[in-house]
């Protein structure tokens, strides 16, 4: 059994002690340092004040810095909850944690009226940067929807400022997009169906 097997019905028998509640126990898939969960609720409140904190922690100004507005100024539970509703609200969220800790380390989301063509953004932990792990989270991101989805193109719309961004975009076969103004470039990953 996979670890994401093991969590979870570890979960179901024993209190979780992490995120209390706030980390998803449907896990996706896994990666050889990462855990990738589609987000869930907290079940009680300390549970949801204990995400909401590490909310906080991850979405410092360093890591909001070429995001939209909304992702700004998130450092109280107050803004982290009203940040986790939008993205409830407006995409599908997932959960980035390391196997080896309950800590928080980014998160993906996945957005679109369009079953075939969808949004995809991702962010990691200022502290995670320079490892490797976002091109680890996005290859297997990529591999579970591909197996596990209808989707036929990922679109990740990347601020010209955040060269790293559109660097691994390439580095994965994103293909960039004409720019038609001067905002986000737009790349664009196919699925060979």
């Amino acid at each position: 059994m996979s670890i994401c097997g093991w969590r979870y019905w570890l979960r179901l028998i024993l209190p979780y002690q992490g995120f209390s509640g706030g980390q998803a126990v449907n896990c996706l898939f896994e990666t050889e340092r990462l855990t990738v969960s589609e987000f869930v609720a907290a079940d009680t409140e300390a549970g949801e004040r204990a995400f909401l904190n590490q909310v906080i922690s991850v979405l410092t100004p360093a890591v909001a810095e070429n995001l939209p507005d909304y992702f700004h100024g998130i450092n109280t539970s107050q803004t982290a909850g009203e940040w986790l509703e939008r993205m409830l609200a407006e995409s599908r969220l997932f959960t980035v944690a390391h196997q080896q800790s309950p800590d928080l380390a980014g998160f993906i989301f996945v957005y679109g009226s369009d079953a075939s063509n969808v949004h995809l953004g991702y962010l990691l932990k200022e502290s995670e940067w320079g490892k490797g792990l976002a091109s680890e989270m996005l290859t297997g991101f990529i591999d579970y929807a591909g197996e596990e989805t209808a989707w036929e193109v990922l679109i990740a719309g990347v601020d010209p400022a955040n060269v790293a961004s559109a660097g691994l975009l390439k580095k994965l076969n994103f293909i960039r997009q004409p720019v038609a103004d001067e905002g986000s470039h737009f790349y664009h990953y196919l699925f060979n169906r």
